[in-house]
């Protein structure tokens, strides 16, 4: 028993130092990593003799202007009429729903007003009061306003732009052969 014991205070001392040997050796790695770490930093480090020039004011107006452009594209409701095999229809139904539209005034009631503000006129149904509204066009571009108020007056409006694209249609494809004969025989 006495000699397991020392065997185990032995083996526990050895341990000891050992784990104190390896933390030694990974501390040594780690400022060595460390020191090219930093090393390699200043190498890479940016030219601070670099003259940064803000753009000129046109350039941001152009930008600007630019980013507007794309909000407004993003915003746009593109369809496409659905190919029906029937020349002879040439619109397409639209719905525009803002029921979900709500006041943050517990309690007030809102009220819709709907315009179409340009494109080819079109009839808005059931009426332009109504939270969710319908209508029926040709190929073309649509904008149309909402404001929504409250009892209180405030109101909010905005534009939306319906984009219905015409009916594809493709071209016949021809398969022809070629041959020697007549269609007599």
């Amino acid at each position: 028993m006495e000699m397991q014991n020392r065997f185990k205070e032995q083996f526990g001392k050895g341990f000891a130092i050992i784990s104190i040997i390896v933390s030694a050796i990974m501390i040594l790695q780690w400022k060595s990593y460390e020191e090219r770490a930093l090393r390699e930093a200043k190498l890479n480090k940016p030219d601070s003799s670099y003259n940064y020039q803000q753009p000129s004011s046109e350039i941001i107006a152009k930008i600007d202007m630019l980013e507007k452009l794309a909000i407004a594209e993003r915003e746009k409701i593109k369809v496409m009429i659905e190919h029906d095999n029937s020349p002879l229809t040439k619109t397409y139904p639209m719905i525009m729903d803002a029921t979900s539209s709500f006041d943050p005034d517990v309690g007030d009631e809102i009220q819709y007003v709907w315009k179409q503000i340009s494109g080819e006129l079109v009839e808005i149904k059931p009426n332009p009061f109504s939270g969710k509204v319908s209508f029926e066009a040709e190929a073309g571009e649509y904008a149309f306003e909402l404001t929504v108020s409250d009892d209180y007056g405030s109101k909010t409006t905005v534009t939306r732009t319906v984009v219905i694209e015409p009916e594809p249609n493709k071209a016949p494809v021809i398969d022809m052969k070629v041959r020697q004969g007549s269609e007599l025989n």
